[in-house]
Parts: C-alpha cells; structure tokens; sequence
C-alpha cells in the first residue's frame, strides 16, 4: 500500500517536498527509501520506477551519488550541526539527478535545536529538493515537523500478517455498517485503523469505488442515479484530501464516514453534506 502511494506521486511528477515514512518495519521502510531515493534521481524514470541505466542511476548503483545526502544519528543523538552541514548543499542545483534527496534516519533522535532547524528548512520548501524522514513512530517528533511532511504509513510483519487476513473484511464490514449500522458500530470498526492514515487512504479508496460503482449502474439504467450516492461521493472525495493534507487521521475517519453513512441511509439531507 504504501510503494503503491510513493509509485503514484512519481508517475504525477509531483512529490511532496518532504516525506515521512513512519512504522515498525526496517527493512520494508529501508527498502522503499533506497528505491524512492533512486527514482527521484533517475533521469529517465518509467512508470515510477528508475531505469537502471542512466548516469544518475549508475552513480547511485556506485555509492555516491552528488544529490544524495544522508544523515544518522551520531551516537545517541542527531545534532544540529549534521543538519547544519546540509545547509551548504542548498545553494545549488541537482548535478545528476532530477533531484537533491535529504535522507533522514531516526529524526525522533533529533536534539530540540536540532529539530527546529530542521523545521525551519521545512517550513521554506526548496526547488528540485525532497527531504526524506525515516522513523519507527511519529509520535517522538515535533507535531510542527510531521505537519510539514507527507506521512507513509508502514506496517511490520505482524501488522501485515493480521492486515491481510483482514484487509478485505474491514473494508465490507465498514461498507455494510455505512449502509445498515449504527454510528457507535461503525466508530468502533473505524477505530480499529487507528493513526494508519495508508490503511484509512486506502479505505476511502475502496467505499469510493463501491459507490462510484452503484452510481454508474444506476445511470445506466432506466432510472435517475440515488442522490445519496452523489452526496457520500463527495464527501469521501473531501475526507481523502484531507488525509493527503496530513490532517488527523482518527478525527477524518470519524467524521467523514459518520456523515456518509448518515447520507447513505437518507438520514441528511445531500444539500448539507
């Protein structure tokens, strides 16, 4: 779920200018930053993907690439003079890539001087730049730092083994208790996603092709299409750009599928929604 975020932002041409990727799962998150890195290098991507043969991609292959910069803790600690040192590395351009590429690991590590130079260089995005945060849990940073970034939410093995048992269930469960539940029903089901915003992106996926789906039968028959249907599009279509906008994923899946449901099943009227 989350390369599938990360493919579609680089097939758009448009990634954020910072990312945080957050989750219990090293190897999945160290993996999917070394080939994100890549791609916003490569010269000649396809699909989202790096093409393995460009002068930036044989220099990443190599292990020193110009425009990629990474920073660890050192110690027990990241200090402001590592992100300090970055700073020189502004003032140009990209030398190979598309991009200069600031990888961050264990940011929840970051001294507080430390973390608010970094806010700073977020708060003032730079061109052709993109900062890359790795962290086990976002909750150790600075609220002001996460707000800044694109969240990509990871899962470890023991969160993917019950997700996938599971992953189609919730998704139906949440789209009956939106058409026959009660609220307190389908908040205790929402609830179960807690902070994951991939897993509520992905949701809201889901109910939006479902609904989108009963919308265009319905136009293709005999009869006009539900209201409601319309009425629970929308409102779908503005929780899910409130999730890309970092907003709270616990506060948009309860409000979002309380005022679809109550649309769903006629409850309020589509002029309010």
């Amino acid at each position: 779920m989350a390369a599938r975020l990360l493919r579609e932002d680089l097939r758009r041409g448009s990634p954020a200018h910072a990312y945080l990727f957050s989750g219990h799962s090293p190897q999945e998150k160290g993996e999917a930053a070394r080939l994100f890195a890549q791609a916003l290098l490569c010269q000649n991507p396809s699909d989202g993907d790096p093409c393995n043969s460009c002068a930036s991609c044989r220099a990443w292959e190599n292990g020193g690439h110009p425009d990629y910069h990474f920073l660890q803790p050192e110690g027990s600690s990241l200090k402001i003079d590592q992100i300090r040192a970055w700073r020189s590395f502004f003032r140009y351009s990209p030398h190979l890539g598309r991009h200069q590429v600031f990888h961050l690991e264990q940011p929840e590590l970051l001294t507080i001087p430390a973390a608010n130079s970094l806010l700073k260089i977020l708060e003032e995005p730079l061109p052709g730049t993109v900062f890359l945060l790795v962290t086990e849990d976002e909750g150790f940073l600075l609220p002001t730092v996460v707000s800044r970034c694109r969240v990509i939410s990871f899962r470890g093995l023991r969160e993917n083994g019950s997700a996938a048992a599971g992953e189609g269930g919730a998704g139906e469960n949440i789209a009956g208790l939106i058409r026959d539940g009660g609220p307190a029903q389908l908040l205790r089901e929402a609830r179960l996603l807690g902070n994951d915003r991939s897993a509520a992106q992905e949701l809201f996926r889901d109910l939006l092709a479902g609904f989108e789906q009963a919308y265009r039968r319905q136009r293709s028959g005999s009869f006009s299409p539900d209201v409601r249907e319309a009425a629970c599009l929308k409102l779908l279509l503005k929780g899910l750009r409130q999730l890309d906008d970092n907003a709270s994923v616990p506060l948009v899946l309860a409000v979002t599928l309380y005022r679809v449901q109550r649309a769903a099943q006629g409850r309020a009227a589509p002029g309010s929604v």
